[in-house]
C-alpha cells in the first residue's frame, strides 16, 4: 500500500551564524519519480549572508544537488544520492567553508538517506525518538530503510539537534502532524540568539486508504436461470466428474435421497417419465458448485495460513534482501559498511533457514549471499591443491621449517638433514645442502640464493659448503632472518633485535636495531618477517611492527573472528599485503600494511600447515604440511 506524504519546514533567521534552507521536490515525470523519487533536503552553512543573498546562494547549491541526483539516469538511487551529497559538499566547501546537507529520497516504500558534514536524520516511531544517521565533519554517511504507517522522519542540521532538547522535539512530534510540530518548535528555534544555521524538515508517512466502487457486471445479473445444458456445460460436467470422482458420487447419493422421486404419468396407455428442469443436469451442476465451494474454502484457509506464516518473517526477509543489495552497491565505496550490512543480512538469512522457513525468496537470498561473500567479506572457502610431494624428491623427506625469499622457498628437513630449494614459478627443485652441512639445524633463513641454518653453536651459511656466518653471541631462544644482504636476530629473552651488517661474504659485529628506550616483550614471539619494517607475531595473534627501530601502530581492524592465536607471519618488499597463518581458525588472514583486514582463506587442511610463504606474482599461498606442500590461489588481488 503506498504512503501519503505530508511535510513541514522549519528554519532560523539568516545572520552571523549562517543560514539554512529546506527544499522539497517531487518530479512530475512518472519515469523520473519512479527512478529517483520524492526528494527532501536540508542545507546549511556558516557563511554570513542575509535575505535575498542567502536564498540565491541556496538555489545555487540546490541546483547542483538536483543536477547530480536527478541528472544521472544510471546507478542505484542509494548510491547516486550519497555521491551527489559528497560532490556538492566538496565543491562548495572550498568557497563557502562549512556546508551541511541532510537529504532523503522516497521511492515507493523505501527511504534512502545521506547526510554530510554534520547533517542528521532521526525517526519518531511508536512514541520513541531515535537517530538514524549522524555525520561528523568531513564525512558523508548513508542508510536506507522501510518506513511504517505514522512514522515521522526528521531531517536537521547539527545546530538544530544541539540547540533543541530531545524532550521538546519528541513532545512536538507527538501531535502526529508535521505542521503542528513545526509550529510547536518554532518558538524554541527563534528564541536562540544564533539560529541562522538551524534548519529541519518534518516528514510524515501515512498509509493511503483506497476506496473502490464495484459495479455489478451485466453478465452477473440473471433474472431467469434456465436448466439448459449446452455442449460446453456437458464438457464441464464430464470433466468435473473425472476430477472429483468418488467425492461427487457420495454427495450425489446423499442429495438424491433428499430430492423428490421421479414422477411417472400414463398417457394413452403408455407410461411417460417427466424430469422437470432436467433434474439430473441440475443435480450435477449443484454438486459441482458445492464441490467448488468446498475447494475454494479449503484453498482460502490454506492461503490465509500461508499468508499468516509469511507475515511472521516477511519483514525480516525483506530487510535482509535490502541489506545485501545495499552491501553490493557499497562494496567499492565503503568496505566496512558493506561488510556490516552483509553480515546482518547473512545472520538474518541463516536464522530464517534454521527456523525451517521454506520460501523461494529466501533460497534466492542465500544464493546471492554465497555468490558475494568473497567480494564483500573477503572470505574465500577454498580447497588447497597439492603443490609438491616432498617424499617423491627423496624417500622420507619431511618439511619442518620454511623460508621464502623473492620467488623461491627453502624447506628444512631436520631428521633427514637436508635443505631443499623450490622455484615457485616452475616448481623446479634442488637439494641445496645435505646431511654433512645441515647437522644440528634448528631453523632456516634465506635471502635470494643465500641460505642459512641456525644451530646451537651459531648461524651457518650452507650451499656449496658450510661456513660460519655468526658465532653464537646470544642467550636463549632466537629467531634469525636474512634481508637485503644483512642478518637480523630477534633475541626473545633480551627483548632485542640485533642487526649484523653484511660486508660481502661475511657479517660485521651486532648492532642494536631497536631505538633507545624501545623494550618490547618478545617472550611469546613465534615468527617474524621483514619488508623494510620488521613484523613480529606472537602466539596469541598480536602483531608488532617496527620501522627504523621505532614501534608503529597496527590497527588490526575489521578482522572477524578476531585473532586469538597465530602461527606464522609472511611478507616482503615485493608483496602488497601481510599474510598470517592461523591454524586454530583454519584460515590464512590477509592484512594491508597498516593492519586493516583485506581477506581470509578458509579450509580445514590449513589446520595441518606449519609454515607459510606467498607469491603475489604467481597468485599463490604456499603451505608447508609435513611431507606435502599445498597451494591456494589468491583471489583478493
Amino acid at each position: 500500500m503506498p504512503f501519503a506524504i505530508t511535510s513541514a519546514k522549519l528554519t532560523g533567521n539568516p545572520g552571523s551564524s549562517g543560514w539554512a534552507q529546506v527544499h522539497e521536490y517531487k518530479p512530475e515525470e512518472p519515469d523520473k519519480l519512479t527512478s529517483r523519487g520524492h526528494l527532501f533536503a536540508v542545507i546549511a552553512t556558516g557563511r554570513h549572508e542575509e535575505g535575498v543573498d542567502s536564498v540565491i546562494a541556496g538555489r545555487e547549491l540546490l541546483a547542483r544537488l538536483h543536477e547530480e541526483y536527478f541528472g544521472k539516469e544510471e546507478g542505484e538511487s542509494f548510491n547516486v544520492l550519497k555521491s551527489a551529497v559528497e560532490k556538492v559538499i566538496a565543491e562548495f566547501k572550498g568557497t563557502w567553508g562549512e556546508v551541511e546537507i541532510a537529504a532523503v529520497a522516497i521511492l515507493d516504500k523505501v527511504v534512502y538517506s545521506a547526510v554530510g558534514d554534520g547533517g542528521q536524520v532521526a525517526i519518531f516511531r511508536n512514541g520513541m525518538l531515535a537517530k538514524i544517521l549522524e555525520s561528523a565533519q568531513g564525512e558523508v554517511v548513508s542508510a536506507s530503510g522501510y518506513p511504517k504507517d505514522r512514522d515521522i522522519l526528521l531531517l536537521g542540521t547539527k545546530r538544530f539537534f544541539e540547540a533543541i532538547p530531545n524532550g521538546i522535539i519528541k513532545a512536538s512530534l507527538e501531535s502526529g502532524e508535521p505542521g503542528l510540530a513545526a509550529e510547536s518548535l518554532a518558538p524554541s528555534v527563534h528564541a536562540k540568539a544564533e539560529n541562522g544555521n538551524l534548519g529541519a524538515a518534518i516528514i510524515k508517512f501515512e498509509k493511503e486508504t483506497v476506496f473502490v466502487k464495484e459495479t455489478p457486471r451485466k453478465e452477473d445479473v440473471r433474472e431467469n436461470l434456465s436448466p439448459v445444458r449446452s455442449d460446453k456445460l456437458g464438457s464441464a460436467v464430464t470433466g468435473a466428474r473425472r476430477l472429483f470422482g468418488g467425492f461427487l458420487a457420495k454427495i450425489e447419493s446423499v442429495l438424491s435421497k433428499r430430492l423428490p422421486e421421479r414422477r411417472i404419468y400414463v398417457r394413452g396407455g403408455q407410461e411417460e417419465e417427466v424430469q422437470p428442469s432436467s433434474k439430473k443436469t441440475t443435480l450435477t451442476v449443484g454438486i459441482i458448485l458445492l464441490a467448488i465451494l468446498f475447494i475454494s474454502i479449503g484453498f482460502g484457509i490454506r492461503q490465509k495460513s500461508i499468508k499468516e506464516a509469511r507475515g511472521k518473517y516477511q519483514d525480516r526477509l525483506t530487510q535482509a534482501q535490502h541489506q545485501i543489495d545495499e552491501a553490493v552497491g557499497l562494496a567499492g565505496l565503503n568496505a566496512d559498511r558493506a561488510r556490516e550490512l552483509f553480515t546482518q543480512s547473512k545472520n538474518t538469512a541463516e536464522a530464517l533457514k534454521a527456523e525451517g522457513i521454506k520460501d523461494p525468496a529466501l533460497s534466492e537470498l542465500l544464493a546471492k549471499l554465497d555468490a558475494n561473500q568473497g567480494g564483500i567479506l573477503g572470505e574465500y572457502k577454498v580447497e588447497p591443491q597439492l603443490y609438491l610431494d616432498l617424499s617423491i624428491l627423496s624417500d622420507g623427506l619431511t618439511g619442518d621449517d620454511l623460508s621464502g625469499s623473492s620467488e623461491k622457498i627453502f624447506i628444512l628437513d631436520k631428521n633427514g638433514k637436508k635443505v631443499v630449494g623450490v622455484s615457485l614459478s616452475t616448481k623446479k627443485t634442488e637439494v641445496v645442502a645435505g646431511p654433512e652441512q645441515v647437522e644440528g639445524a634448528i631453523t632456516v633463513a634465506s635471502y635470494e640464493d643465500r641460505v642459512f641454518i641456525l644451530t646451537q653453536d651459531g648461524l651457518y651459511e650452507v650451499g656449496t659448503k658450510r661456513t660460519e656466518a655468526l658465532a653464537k653471541d646470544w642467550e636463549g631462544e632466537v629467531l634469525p632472518y636474512a634481508y637485503a644482504g644483512n642478518l637480523y636476530m630477534l633475541e626473545k629473552g633480551a627483548g632485542m633485535i640485533w642487526r649484523f651488517p653484511g660486508t660481502g661474504e661475511t657479517f660485521s659485529s651486532k648492532q642494536k636495531w631497536l631505538g633507545p628506550g624501545v623494550t618490547p616483550d618478545f617472550s611469546n614471539v613465534n615468527s617474524l618477517s621483514i619488508d623494510g619494517s620488521i613484523w613480529v607475531l606472537t602466539k596469541s595473534g598480536r602483531i608488532l611492527k617496527f620501522t627504523q627501530g621505532s614501534p608503529q601502530s597496527v590497527s588490526l581492524s575489521g578482522i572477524y573472528p578476531e585473532i586469538t592465536s597465530a602461527d606464522a607471519i609472511y611478507t616482503n618488499e615485493t608483496l602488497g599485503f601481510v599474510y598470517i597463518l592461523d591454524k586454530q581458525g583454519r584460515r590464512v588472514l590477509v592484512l594491508d600494511k597498516k593492519g586493516a583486514y583485506k581477506a581470509q582463506y578458509i579450509a580445514d587442511k590449513i589446520s595441518e600447515a606449519t609454515d607459510i610463504a606467498v607469491s603475489e606474482k604467481d597468485k599463490k599461498i604456499i603451505l608447508l604440511g609435513g611431507s606435502k606442500v599445498y597451494s591456494i590461489e589468491l583471489k583478493h588481488l
